[in-house]
């Protein structure tokens, strides 16, 4: 075995330039579908990074009715111990108090309904990076009595940074809520219905407002990634007191893991073309070099060599060049797409404008994530000797006289 492996690799090398062409389509295979694989995931990454850090969160901790209904009565007491609890989970990267729930906002003029989220400003900040979204005047401090509000909701009110917000709604267990709020600042952010419908207020000024002392509406659980999400839920689960639920970001936005789903099928449809042309291109070349190394064959079975033997080395030969293409390959890969993942290709025009109307950053992203490229090499690895099936039926299917004459 020793010897056939030998005698393949030192055969690689007697042509160098047939080598060089059959490893450079393999090198290139797998440039193509891991470029075209972490551009994919990429987005999806940042879709669910804008969308879950701007709103949800990875994951809440609620009162088990709170989701269906979504209404303060619904609200629980957080205390501090179950926070550290949750806090000291590995992979936990911070846990923040909200309450949430719904208002009249208006000024002597005009009304409009707005979402209010009484928030830890420190911590918040933290999640959503809000404060860089502030336009004009201020981002809230712990403690603040005024508010914060996206510029549409500002500008159909007639409203600005200094003036007195009024706030109207329904409390705790049916308490009436009614407050007036300088403004201090205004937000500028990219999701057009939050822009123009969010008003943020210190998390205690909240529960003030709503007669919800000490109460929270969910626990804001924040990790790395949304790839830590499954086993974080398991690990809530185990502490949780019965009258308590966790929800990861896929439960309370099923929309946005359906619509990812489904692009990421015809992603999966469009790399099974890709594919397709690889094995075509890489067939291609094994063909070219089968066919020139034809009265080799013939010579070196005439002079007694058998063709099992024979076809032994020639299958050596193709893992040799699988093996040497999938590793430059994912080398290269991995170097081409981390520079895009670092340095994101901005989308301009109508396409950026799309993008930012559905509250993403108008770039394309690129996902360095291990799985993406040894899942290309080991595809494209099998593709190649599969395809070295064909020099081996050539060789047992081969003629003497007519290979030394070809």
């Amino acid at each position: 075995m020793r010897t056939n492996i030998k005698l393949a690799w030192r055969n690689l090398w007697r042509n160098r330039r047939r080598t060089i062409i059959a490893i450079s389509s393999i090198v290139f295979s797998v440039l193509l579908a891991s470029w075209m694989r972490s551009m994919q995931e990429g987005s999806y990454d940042s879709m669910i990074e804008n969308s879950v850090k701007f709103y949800s969160g990875y994951l809440q901790v609620q009162d088990t009715a709170y989701w269906e209904e979504r209404t303060l009565d619904h609200s629980f007491k957080a205390p501090d111990e179950l926070k550290e609890k949750i806090s000291k989970i590995p992979d936990v990267t911070l846990v923040v108090n909200r309450i949430e729930s719904f208002a009249l906002a208006a000024n002597h003029l005009k009304s409009k309904p707005a979402m209010v989220m009484g928030i830890e400003p420190g911590s918040e900040d933290q999640i959503t990076r809000i404060s860089q979204k502030v336009k004009q005047g201020r981002f809230l401090k712990t403690g603040d009595k005024g508010a914060i509000l996206g510029e549409g909701l500002a500008k159909y009110l007639g409203l600005g940074v200094g003036d007195t917000l009024v706030m109207i709604s329904q409390g705790y267990h049916g308490m009436s809520a009614s407050g007036l709020f300088v403004i201090e600042g205004l937000l500028s952010l990219p999701n057009q219905e939050f822009n123009n419908r969010m008003v943020y207020l210190d998390l205690q000024t909240a529960r003030d407002f709503y007669s919800a002392a000490g109460l929270s509406t969910s626990l804001v659980v924040m990790t790395k990634n949304h790839y830590e999400v499954k086993h974080l839920k398991k690990a809530i689960e185990k502490i949780l007191p019965a009258s308590n639920r966790v929800m990861t970001w896929t439960d309370m936005q099923p929309g946005l893991e359906q619509l990812i789903e489904s692009d990421r099928g015809s992603g999966i449809i469009m790399l099974g073309i890709l594919y397709m042309v690889i094995a075509f291109g890489m067939f291609s070349v094994v063909l070219m070099m089968v066919k020139e190394r034809s009265r080799e064959f013939g010579v070196v079975h005439a002079v007694g060599m058998q063709k099992s033997k024979l076809s032994v080395i020639v299958f050596f030969e193709t893992i040799f060049i699988g093996l040497i293409g999938c590793s430059i390959g994912v080398l290269i890969s991995y170097i081409f797409c981390s520079y895009f993942y670092f340095n994101p290709l901005p989308m301009s025009g109508k396409m950026g404008e799309a993008y930012e109307q559905y509250g993403m950053e108008p770039y394309l992203f690129f996902s360095l994530k291990a799985s993406l490229f040894y899942s290309q090499v080991i595809l494209v690895f099998l593709l190649s000797v599969f395809i070295s099936i064909f020099p081996i039926w050539n060789i047992h299917r081969l003629k003497i006289t007519k290979a030394m004459r070809s």
